[in-house]
């Protein structure tokens, strides 16, 4: 791997990867898909025809939309071709209003609508084609959840920017995860030379995460963990600190966001989820330890380019829930670094954390997804307090090896190989049905 490379790249890359976002971005990404088809057609619409990856569907099927009461694909879908003056990014569910959804389940019951879903396709992949009395229109966005790369209207094609060839497909693929030509060492310590006013907008989201988090707080619907976290430490059953705080605000932050509370929060790799676990623990600790605001932002970009990195690895989308591993081991190497702890401490914390949470699968969005980051967030604090104590997992324990490039190979191969037929598992049990016994 390379040595070099330029502060202006990863700064782009933090640009990139770190956006806010309304609702659940699976969702989201179905919704943006559908309204770029209908905008190149208009009219009465009468059919519709979706094609989704597994990975999408099933992070789809259950977490709530900003707005509406109703979950799925087809829901999405349905929102996405009638809000009427859509933002046509992460945020489209900012600009949905209740005349849409009462369109949306209009539409419902007069379009036949069709939800195909493929498992040969990217993780991030959705194609929707609209047929109107006007004529028709597709969209496909692929890879990332709001990268557009195919427009067709009436059979014209208008863009296509999915690669036609190997040698483009690798073009394209070197361009979009650039940071995978070098080390991770290699991309931090090139990180501590980022000027903190370049990267100031990493702050806006400790005050839309920290929003969503007080939202949680005071929820009734979801799983209402912040409500019962709050009785059970007026009880005395659970007490107060800094440690309960990171569980419980991440928590809360995670129930309000899957329940489907309309608020934006701050994503990174193109997860909202990954973005509260990314950014929470850290505020926490540096309000506890009245950290100052250039070790903040640097903390931060820690955070957000450990999380980035590995999902790199592992997949946009994947089996492996990107929440522990990923935004995991990034929130314990930025909250490594706020308490002191240099480079070494903050490899070994990055390999610890893979060590404890390897082996979390994703089973798609839904408020149950509040316990994983739960789970997640407190072993990130953990773990970097033991860290910079001297703990360190041992070479070739599990999954880790010697040095930490090798463990994060490891966890895509466990990812990819290992758990090839997680995903289409999953699918069949979300598409079966809940069974009462």
């Amino acid at each position: 791997m390379g040595s070099e490379i330029k502060v202006e790249f990863i700064i782009n890359k933090l640009q990139e990867e770190v956006k806010l976002a309304t609702g659940c971005t699976e969702p989201v990404a179905v919704a943006l898909a559908a309204a770029n088809a209908y905008r190149l057609t208009g009219g009465e619409i009468k059919q519709i025809k979706v094609i989704v990856s597994a990975n999408i569907l099933k992070n789809a099927k259950s977490v709530g939309i900003p707005g509406a009461e109703r979950t799925g694909v087809e829901m999405a879908v349905l929102i996405g071709v009638s809000i009427m003056r859509p933002r046509l990014d992460l945020t489209i569910f900012s600009s949905l209003g209740k005349d849409d959804i009462g369109k949306a389940l209009s539409l419902e019951k007069k379009i036949d609508l069709q939800v195909e879903i493929g498992y040969s396709i990217p993780p991030v992949y959705i194609e929707v084609e609209v047929r109107t009395d006007s004529g028709s229109g597709k969209a496909i966005i692929a890879d990332n959840h709001d990268n557009l790369v195919y427009l067709e209207k009436d059979n014209t094609i208008l863009l296509d920017k999915r690669s036609s060839s190997v040698a483009e497909r690798s073009k394209n693929n070197k361009n979009r995860d650039f940071l995978k030509n070098y080390s991770l060492r290699d991309i931090l310590l090139t990180s501590f030379e980022i000027e903190p006013e370049t990267v100031s907008f990493l702050l806006d989201g400790i005050k839309v995460n920290m929003k969503m988090a007080e939202a949680g707080l005071k929820l009734n619907r979801g799983l209402k963990i912040g409500s019962m976290w709050n009785n059970l430490n007026q009880k005395g059953i659970l007490e107060s600190g800094l440690s309960m705080d990171i569980a419980k605000y991440t928590a809360a932050a995670c129930d309000a966001r899957m329940a489907g509370v309309d608020l934006p929060v701050m994503s990174s790799a193109g997860s909202g989820n990954q973005g509260l676990l990314a950014v929470i623990p850290l505020a926490l600790v540096a309000d506890e330890f009245e950290t100052s605001q250039e070790r903040l932002i640097q903390a931060l970009v820690i955070s957000h380019l450990v999380t980035v990195y590995i999902k790199e690895y592992t997949g946009r989308l994947s089996p492996v829930c990107g929440c522990s591993v990923a935004a995991g081991a990034g929130s314990g190497a930025g909250i490594t670094y706020l308490l002191g702890g240099n480079l070494k401490i903050i490899e070994t914390v990055i390999k610890n954390i893979i060590a404890s949470l390897a082996g979390m699968v994703c089973d798609g969005g839904k408020v149950g997804c509040s316990l994983k980051l739960c789970t997640s967030a407190v072993t990130a604090w953990w773990n970097a307090v033991l860290a910079l104590e001297g703990l360190t997992v041992p070479a070739n324990n599990g999954i880790l090896a010697g040095g930490l490039q090798q463990t994060i190979i490891n966890l895509q191969k466990l990812s990819s190989e290992g758990m090839e037929n997680v995903d289409r598992v999953i699918v069949s049990m979300l598409e079966a049905g809940p069974l009462i016994s």
